[in-house]
């Protein structure tokens, strides 16, 4: 799957450097000076949740261009820039309101034996990748489909992510902590993992549950 991976990035580098300028990175820098303004909140209780959030509204809502893109590589065509972008637009409200209502049952699942806990974080990680569907109905079954047909594959998935978002970072912010760093220089270092990074996440997660999953129809 690597060099399938490589050769759609290849073949789309213009609409993904697109995107990344547009897209990521402008929503990186929002997510990232929102979690600095939560944890240097003295009115929020347990604020390391909010930035938990943040974080994951960060990764999903750039998701649909990726998606798209993919799904026409499959059939051997190229999406615009444009479309990408109106992609992002048109799915930006549905993918924060979803997100943040099953974050917030996930966070109470933690009180119920952690499975509505495990429940909500498969969804966030799967239904994006359906977001394009008709319906919410729709969504919501294809995302279940798609849970039901991978389930213990998906702790290996939702490890993969959070090794290389969690792992990357410590690992260059562990290289950086012996300079006199500001937080201009920890965003820059944020935004230019994730355009380096997210881009070819979005194509792997798209070829496992919109192709090679068979929920492309």
């Amino acid at each position: 799957m690597i060099r399938e991976i490589l050769d759609i990035y290849n073949r789309n580098w213009a609409q993904i450097l697109t995107w990344s300028i547009v897209i990521i990175l402008p929503v990186t820098i929002f997510s990232f000076l929102t979690m600095i303004f939560i944890n240097i909140s003295e009115d929020l209780i347990a604020p390391h949740y909010f930035t938990s959030l943040v974080f994951v509204i960060n990764f999903i809502i750039c998701i649909p261009p990726f998606v798209k893109m993919v799904l026409k590589d499959e059939q051997d065509e190229l999406l615009h820039p444009i479309e990408g972008i109106a992609q992002f637009i048109q799915q930006f409200g549905f993918l924060l309101l979803f997100t943040a209502s099953f974050y917030f049952i996930g966070f109470i699942g933690m009180y119920l034996l952690f499975i509505p806990t495990i429940f909500a974080l498969f969804v966030m990680l799967i239904f994006p990748f359906f977001s394009d569907s008709k319906s919410v109905k729709e969504v919501f079954v294809r995302t279940i489909e798609a849970i039901a047909k991978e389930n213990v594959a998906l702790f290996g998935d939702l490890l993969i992510i959070l090794s290389i978002n969690f792992g990357i970072w410590a690992t260059v912010m562990l290289f950086f902590s012996q300079y006199d760093n500001n937080m201009l220089a920890y965003l820059i270092i944020r935004v230019v993992l994730n355009i380096l990074i997210l881009p070819f996440v979005y194509i792997y997660l798209t070829l496992r549950y919109r192709v090679d999953g068979q929920f492309s129809k």
